[in-house]
C-alpha cells in the first residue's frame, strides 16, 4: 500500500501499536511518521510500510498544508490527530 504525505495511519506493530500518526514522507520500504508529541517533526519515527495500516480516508487542513509543502507545527499535528480521534469516536 502506498501512503501519501499527510495520510493518517495506525501503527500495527511495535511498542507504539494502535497509535495514530501522520505520514511525513515515504522512502522505499519505509515511512516517516509524526504525532506531534512523542514523535515530533525534528525526530520522526521511521517504520516499515508493512507495520502501518491506513486509518481511513479523512481530510484536514493540516494534512492539506503538509501536502502543499507549507509549514506545519507539532501543535497543528496534535490538533489534527485529536480531531480525527474525536470524529471517529462519536460515530
Amino acid at each position: 500500500m502506498t501512503f501519501r504525505q499527510g495520510d493518517v495511519v495506525r501503527s500495527a506493530a511495535g511498542h507504539d501499536k494502535d497509535q495514530l500518526f501522520l505520514v511525513l514522507r515515504e522512502e522505499g520500504d519505509f515511512v516517516w511518521l509524526v504525532d506531534g508529541k512523542s514523535r515530533k517533526l525534528e525526530t520522526p519515527k521511521k517504520k516499515r510500510r508493512k507495520h502501518v495500516v491506513s486509518a481511513g480516508f479523512w481530510t484536514h487542513p493540516v494534512a492539506g498544508r503538509m501536502k502543499d509543502g507549507e509549514p506545519v507545527l507539532d501543535s497543528d499535528i496534535r490538533r489534527a490527530l485529536g480531531a480525527f480521534r474525536n470524529r471517529f469516536s462519536e460515530t
